[in-house]
């Protein structure tokens, strides 16, 4: 079982959250111990204990196989990008973190930090922060000043039936995506984060269609928490884009959003299953 999270955003209660009811043993028995950990970006800006989170990831590198995707919000800290939000605590947390914290980020030979995307061929599954899209392919010539807002980190799932740019990224259609993905894979499940809402979409046959509202939540307690679940069973003849929800909400409670969200992958037969912590 793969344990998959996104957008802790410095919340180290909520990365507390989802890792002690992982290690529940009454989560293991009905769902299994995770062997495998993906963070999918934005463990930084927003909240406020980034310097906590960042030595608990580093911890469980030591013991686990831990995947990391940069987010939009984690390239705007290590680039020095502005990006609004975050509130005067916040910002002076992530001032103080240390040249040792900040090498949980690996640097890259042309100084880039991290990886855009990683591809699970053994397992058919993708993941990224925001989108799947070659950013070669999708920014204009004359982009030079905000190119940077073409990158997966900032591609964002588009709310239309057609793709455009705005200042907070590249807004791809699912089409896209699933065609993007199609070249490495086949019958394959992309996993993404960014957005904090989550979503499922299933393509069957040429046919996509939007799956997490019909997908009834069904509540379950381990102890002291309590979670609302949507399990999608992942068919050998479609594709999936699964969007997880906001992991960390502690930068966030003005805004509307509360919980903490986290997901599994499940092998044999294989399974996505999203978790809300209510």
């Amino acid at each position: 079982m793969d344990l998959v999270f996104s957008d802790i955003h410095a919340d180290i209660n909520a990365l507390d959250t989802i890792l002690n009811i992982a290690n529940m043993s009454e989560f293991k028995k009905k769902y299994g111990e995770y062997s495998r950990i993906i963070n999918l970006g934005d463990i930084l800006e927003r909240g406020t204990h980034p310097s906590e989170v960042l030595k608990k990831l580093a911890l469980l590198e030591k013991t686990y196989p831990l995947t990391s995707i940069m987010g939009n919000h984690d390239e705007a800290f290590l680039y020095k990008r502005r990006v609004s939000g975050s509130t005067l605590e916040s910002f002076a947390a992530h001032q103080s973190l240390t040249e040792n914290e900040l090498g949980f980020f690996k640097q890259n030979d042309d100084e880039t930090f991290g990886h855009q995307q990683f591809i699970d061929k053994k397992n058919s599954l993708v993941f990224v922060h925001g989108g799947t899209l070659d950013p070669q392919k999708i920014t204009p010539p004359n982009a030079s000043q905000e190119s940077w807002l073409y990158q997966r980190t900032w591609q964002r799932l588009s709310e239309e039936d057609f793709e455009y740019f705005s200042y907070s990224g590249y807004h791809y259609t699912a089409l896209s995506a699933f065609n993007e993905s199609r070249k490495n894979l086949d019958n394959f499940v992309i996993l993404c984060g960014h957005q904090h809402l989550e979503t499922a979409i299933e393509q069957d046959n040429e046919s996509i269609n939007e799956i997490y509202n019909s997908t009834k939540t069904e509540n379950e307690k381990f102890g002291e928490f309590s979670l609302g679940k949507k399990e999608f069973e992942i068919k050998k003849t479609s594709n999936y884009l699964i969007r997880l929800g906001l992991g960390g909400p502690e930068g966030y409670y003005g805004n509307g959003f509360g919980q903490i969200h986290f997901g599994i992958i499940q092998y044999n037969p294989k399974k996505v299953i999203l978790f809300t912590v209510t």
